[in-house]
């Protein structure tokens, strides 16, 4: 029986979310951070408490055949939305909201149950919506003054949205092939191509859109909102130097240069840190000794079921790739030398294996920014980082592409973590 790549069936939305069963350090007691949910900053629908501001922003707007219906604005933060201000629409569906804010800020007016305007507003913004909203969609029109961000915004939104349609329509192609037959075998083979190719080609229009806001907050709002699936280091650099023009002092901008400080280093694009860590023999194996092919540094541990119900998908693969200029490198995060060459031993892993033995303490984790397992990051021959986060078929669909391997004919019948 051949095996297929469950891609197109499996991770619908792949572009936008990614959701994976891992270990963490939140499991083993490490991360203490808890969030509350904004649903509790929601509070009974009140009259606008900053419309007396003398100098702030305002949106109004007319909620299509939607009288006396609660509008809700919010601020977007990566942990949720604030609840700043509420009101009614009145009984022609007319509302208004007035506020101040310090400095320009991502806001979500939610005019329905999930049914949201984006915009981005400073004491400077008057803008007025013509919105047309049902529990199944919403569209709307923004003019005004100082609404260039906002409608920035509903492009970038109307940019994904096409690409996500694309993708929708490929999966249920998809739904409707049985891949154990040849002919349905090659057909989700060529939409498979498709699907990954709309992928390429949505980062590249959407680097593009960053690229054409040298002066904007628009590229932050790209990477801090997690538009794309995969940020490069040359996104990140247009949104640090897009936030810089467009306000040196904000506190977006001050984000964007911490984050790159941070990970400009682990970005897609950079250069993969060096890592110089004991084999099971004792003798040190460093990352850049292995130049020349294709890496996966593949974060793991003895301890960690995820890693370990995946590793005989890895011996497969594995066994494809190895003599078409692929290697892997495994990091354990074990603490214990007896279990870590156990695991090893056990599941067959026979590619390169290094650890220091210091669990979540590891340097190459701490390097790598690791706080969940498994975890991977793929390497090209001259040492760059093409791609993270890869397991299952993605990573064998990526590899297939890199290494000009044909798809597997037959493979291990397991499920996937």
């Amino acid at each position: 029986m051949r095996t297929i790549h469950k891609t197109l069936r499996s991770l619908t939305f792949i572009a936008l979310s990614l959701t994976l069963v891992q270990c963490t350090e939140l499991n083993a007691g490490k991360v203490k951070q808890d969030f509350n949910s904004w649903f509790t900053d929601l509070i009974t629908p009140r009259a606008s408490s900053l419309e007396m501001a003398n100098d702030g922003y305002t949106v109004k707007g007319n909620l299509k055949n939607k009288p006396n219906q609660v509008i809700r604005l919010f601020e977007m933060t990566a942990e949720g939305l604030v609840f700043i201000d509420s009101t009614f629409t009145d009984k022609k569906g007319d509302f208004n909201v007035n506020g101040s804010t310090k400095e320009l800020i991502f806001c979500a007016l939610m005019v329905l149950e999930k049914q949201m305007v984006y915009l981005a507003l400073n004491n400077a913004t008057e803008a007025t919506l013509a919105i047309d909203a049902t529990t199944t969609g919403i569209n709307y029109t923004i003019t005004g003054k100082n609404v260039d961000e906002s409608q920035a915004l509903k492009d970038l939104l109307k940019l994904n949205e096409d690409f996500s349609a694309r993708i929708r329509a490929l999966e249920a192609e998809a739904s409707k092939l049985n891949p154990n037959t040849d002919e349905g075998f090659n057909k989700m083979q060529k939409l498979q191509a498709d699907y990954y190719a709309n992928l390429s080609e949505r980062a590249a229009a959407i680097l593009s859109f960053a690229k054409a806001r040298p002066s904007s907050f628009i590229p932050f709002f790209i990477l801090h909102f997690n538009v794309v699936q995969e940020p490069t280091i040359e996104l990140l650099t247009v949104a640090r130097d897009a936030a810089v023009k467009a306000d040196p002092t904000s506190k977006y901008t001050q984000m964007i240069q911490q984050k790159y400080q941070e990970e400009a280093k682990l970005m897609v694009g950079g250069e993969a840190p060096e890592i110089n860590l004991p084999q099971p023999d004792g003798t040190n194996l460093a990352l850049s000794s292995l130049r020349g092919k294709y890496v996966l540094i593949d974060f793991w541990a003895s301890w960690c079921g995820p890693c370990r119900k995946e590793n005989p998908y890895n011996v497969e693969m594995y066994k494809r790739f190895k003599d078409k200029g692929f290697e892997i490198y495994g990091v354990s995060l074990d603490q214990d030398p007896t279990r870590w060459k156990g695991a090893i031993e056990k599941d067959g892993l026979t590619w390169k294996h290094v650890s220091d033995l210091k669990g979540w303490s590891s340097s190459a984790g701490q390097t790598y920014n690791v706080h969940s397992i498994p975890s991977t990051v793929l390497v090209d021959p001259d040492g760059k980082i093409v791609a993270k986060g890869l397991r299952g078929e993605e990573l064998d669909a990526k590899l297939q592409d890199l290494l000009g391997v044909t798809p597997m004919e037959k493979g291990p019948q397991i499920d996937k973590p």
